[in-house]
């Protein structure tokens, strides 16, 4: 799993709470659709608290004035409301992410002036209220430990700002500035811890999935995970009209070298054949994977025929320059492969099983050749009916 982005995640760490882009992308893309039941748990707990405390306001404190009103009904509420309902949809997550970007600020800065005139026009401290609201945006909304942590301070500031304007008493401004610091410090330390686990539970599972589509020998992708590349790599190339090539490679007399030098050395071949593979095909929608026994595949997407041909190549001479013996082979004396090459372009009423068909077409082509060198087939794509693959096959030894 040297080649997963999730263990070289895991193995450098993230002191800074960060992964490298790729992955935070995806990160915050399963954080927002897969918890989408605690925001929305989230969101709902703090519209009821909202309405209660409005409610207890109404009761202890004289008729509201009209900035009052507009904090409470014009922002603290739609917003609210605004995050529950966008929990209740699927596939928002890059809008929830933004709204509760915006409104986590945006309500703890009208709470902050809910409380401050409630200290001004009615003598009444319903601070409380401000404390709750902070522990609320470092634990409940959804936010990244930085986004916490810029929306605690940018309340913070406000408070301090609010206070002095409207010449809060030196005592009460003193104790509820210190308390709010002490929530913030709080707030922050327990984010920070929470944020850590939840991204290291994310790597785990991801590289456990991950593990899951890998070949326990070689440590390259297994034959499921190429079944399921090959049909969704399939329909993106109809959609983008791009072509893709698909290699099958097959370790030529390996039967008669595990005769003779024993199971354990054919695997480190395995092993040793399947490397080279994995380093010429790097870029995100192409694959290696072992394809069963001594064949593997290479699925190589938007690509060309000299590019698909110059791959194949290459692959031939690195593992014949391995120089790994092999007396029992017939073409060569050390471990070679052969290679065959399909090229197409995917199509409406065309099955991925056809490309396959395609590429094990040009493989035994290459081994009725002599074996050690590469076919290419492309146009033959046209005029053949898959499922029906019927060359003369030799033993593969």
């Amino acid at each position: 799993m040297h080649d997963s982005p999730a263990a070289g995640q895991l193995r450098r760490g993230f002191l800074w709470l960060r992964f490298e882009r790729g992955l935070e992308a995806e990160y915050w893309r399963d954080h927002f659709e897969q918890g989408r039941l605690q925001l929305r748990t989230g969101f709902l707990l703090a519209v009821v608290l909202a309405a209660a405390f409005i409610a207890m306001h109404h009761r202890i404190l004289p008729p509201p004035d009209l900035p009052t009103l507009v904090l409470r009904y014009g922002i603290v509420f739609p917003l609210l409301t605004a995050g529950f309902a966008a929990t209740l949809v699927a596939g928002t997550g890059r809008l929830l992410r933004a709204l509760v970007a915006v409104a986590a600020p945006t309500v703890v800065v009208a709470v902050t002036a809910l409380v401050l005139l409630g200290e001004r026009h009615a003598g009444q401290s319903v601070f409380p209220v401000l404390v709750i609201t902070t522990m609320f945006v470092y634990y409940l909304l959804g936010q990244s430990f930085y986004g916490a942590l810029r929306t605690g301070a940018i309340g913070f500031v406000a408070f301090l700002a609010g206070a002095w304007l409207i010449g809060l008493a030196q005592e009460a401004f003193a104790y509820q500035v210190l308390l709010l610091a002490i929530t913030n410090l709080v707030g922050g330390t327990v984010a920070y811890t929470l944020e850590a686990a939840r991204r290291t539970a994310w790597l785990e599972a991801r590289l456990l999935a991950e593990m899951a589509d890998r070949d326990g020998l070689t440590g390259i992708h297994n034959r499921r995970c190429l079944d399921a590349h090959l049909h969704a790599a399939w329909q993106q190339g109809i959609r983008e009209q791009r072509p893709m090539a698909l290699l099958m490679i097959d370790i030529d007399c390996f039967k008669p070298y595990n005769d003779r030098y024993g199971h354990q050395a054919g695997d480190e071949v395995l092993k040793q054949v399947a490397g080279l593979l994995a380093q010429g095909a790097r870029r995100p929608l192409d694959l290696v994977a072992r394809y069963g026994g001594e064949e593997f595949a290479v699925v190589l997407y938007d690509t060309t025929r000299a590019h698909a041909a110059a791959l194949a190549e290459r692959i031939v001479a690195e593992v014949r320059n391995l120089g790994i013996t092999n007396a029992g082979s017939s073409c060569a004396p050390v471990v070679t492969v052969s290679v065959g090459v399909a090229l197409v372009q995917p199509a409406p009423g065309r099955r991925p099983e056809g490309f396959v068909q395609l590429a094990d077409a040009a493989l035994y082509a290459a081994k009725d050749a002599g074996r050690d060198r590469v076919h290419v087939m492309q146009d033959e794509y046209a005029q053949m009916r898959t499922g029906f693959f019927e060359a003369p096959r030799r033993e593969s030894a």
